[in-house]
């Protein structure tokens, strides 16, 4: 994934970046006997800009534009998280050398007083933006959108596309902060209506899953099978995990993955086919060419999650025999407790007629066959959900634990798959499609089910439950994901 803009990056700085390039009550400061020590951190810097590392080895400005950022922003954290003595001490000792040989823009983001010109005026946007990052200020939803349009571009430095987003993670995004990001990346008015009577949005972590099988490709086919169609969008792989996708579930099917936005949208109003997926590298373009960016700042930018939320379609309802009203509705998957709250808003905001947010396997949605201790006031578990359903108008919010023993499912524990690959999850998914019992075809049945029930297409949960069982004994879920890969051709 390295590109010739993005050299190294540098290992020892990227474990330095993973201490301090973090929250207010997260981050560890570097000096500790067992973690980077300050003074050789500022050594490699200096060591990179005179070129006397290796190519591999290099400090990339992408990585100095987060390393510097972060240690600004830690003069506004608690004390526990602020700069070590040994931080305070290295800085001092090298701070005439980092002056004379930092580029303009990264001596910038280590001492915003000093400014900086910037080189374009879409590079002005994501200054602007900095001078109230920097000072850990937060934006309002129209500088946040510009200044990442801004970052999605080629006019900006990597040293100062690195700055933005992990001065806003680490100052924790607010939700106009959180729908800025969303809208830039696919813009509402851009949201095409299809002819169908229900549309339900997934939304999954990018960079994939790499210790729990990742179903909902098949569950996918199997509420297609009964007549709920689904989209899925994602990426081919994805840092920090670069774990098993969507995308990458379907190249190992053979499938197509490069449709555009009016392809995938024939395919879910085919009624032979009944689902589609999207893939960041088509529907924006920008964010996709980040990969690399995203390696070199550690950690996950702050449209992360974000991006879970995107909706591209809305069903438009049907004239036909049968025909209901139209619904839409959104599964998301979350990890780091907060965002749930946010996501949830967001599918209110936008219409959805319901939707539930999942602490799940991984930060997916991906409901365990096992739910281990129960939620309490301080503590989420994994299977943990909530949502809303828009009732005549009104929000009615839900929470509860979903546990999987309560439907039939007896696990001692989650089960892991022997193999995490593409094609081994693509040979797994195949087999529980095909009516082969075990935990594989469990835990689509469980998602498949659990998912109608809570969104209030079905009523009740065994009957759920049951429904799936029958569309993948009968091979009819199977018909559909097969028509999908044949049809993502047509």
């Amino acid at each position: 994934m390295n590109t010739l803009n993005y050299p190294g990056p540098n290992t020892e700085l990227l474990e330095a970046q993973a201490r301090v390039c973090t929250g207010p009550h997260q981050t560890r400061p570097l000096g500790n006997p067992d973690g980077p020590q300050p003074a050789a951190i500022l050594e490699i810097i200096l060591k990179s800009l005179a070129g006397e590392l290796p190519k591999e080895k290099t400090v990339s400005a992408a990585q100095m534009g987060a390393f510097f950022t972060a240690m600004t922003l830690r003069n506004y954290f608690p004390e526990a998280t602020r700069w070590s003595p040994a931080e305070r001490e290295a800085f001092h000792h090298y701070q005439s050398a980092l002056e004379e040989k930092l580029p303009p823009e990264i001596r910038y983001l280590m001492d915003a007083g000093c400014g900086y010109v910037p080189a374009n005026a879409t590079e002005a946007v994501v200054v602007a933006a900095l001078e109230k990052i920097l000072r850990a200020k937060h934006l309002d939803y129209t500088e946040t959108r510009q200044m990442c349009t801004a970052i999605l571009s080629n006019a900006v430095k990597p040293a100062l596309k690195a700055a933005a987003l992990i001065g806003q993670r680490m100052n924790r995004e607010t939700y106009e902060e959180v729908r800025g990001y969303l809208d830039a990346f696919f813009a509402p008015d851009a949201v095409r209506s299809i002819a169908v009577d229900s549309l339900t949005h997934f939304g999954q972590p990018y960079d994939g899953a790499t210790r729990y099988f990742r179903p909902m490709l098949f569950v996918a086919a199997v509420r297609a099978a009964l007549g709920e169609p689904s989209v899925l969008h994602s990426v081919d792989a994805m840092p920090p995990k670069n774990g098993v996708t969507e995308e990458a579930i379907l190249n190992a099917l053979g499938a197509n993955t490069t449709l555009s936005l009016e392809q995938t949208a024939e395919r879910i109003v085919d009624k032979t086919v009944g689902f589609g997926y999207i893939s960041q590298r088509e529907y924006s373009p920008g964010a996709y060419a980040l990969q690399e960016l995203r390696v070199h700042i550690k950690k996950r930018p702050p449209w992360a999650a974000t991006e879970k939320a995107q909706q591209f379609f809305a069903a438009g309802g049907t004239r036909g025999a049968g025909s209901r009203a139209a619904a839409n509705y959104m599964v998301l998957g979350y990890y780091h407790i907060g965002y749930e709250k946010p996501l949830l808003q967001l599918a209110w905001e936008r219409g959805f007629d319901g939707a539930v947010a999942v602490k799940g396997e991984e930060g997916t949605s991906h409901y365990a066959l096992r739910l281990g201790k129960p939620s309490t006031s301080d503590r989420m578990a994994i299977n943990y959900s909530q949502g809303f359903r828009r009732i005549n108008g009104h929000r009615e919010d839900f929470a509860v634990d979903i546990n999987p023993s309560d439907y039939g499912f007896d696990y001692a524990r989650s089960p892991r798959p022997e193999s995490v690959s593409a094609q081994a999850f693509a040979d797994a998914g195949i087999a529980a499609l095909s009516g082969e019992k075990g935990h594989f075809y469990d835990r689509i049945v469980l998602n498949a089910a659990m998912v109608d029930y809570l969104l209030g297409i079905c009523p009740e949960p065994h009957r759920a439950i049951k429904r799936a069982q029958t569309v993948m004994d009968d091979g009819s879920a199977l018909r559909h994901l097969k028509a999908y890969v044949a049809a993502s051709y047509a």
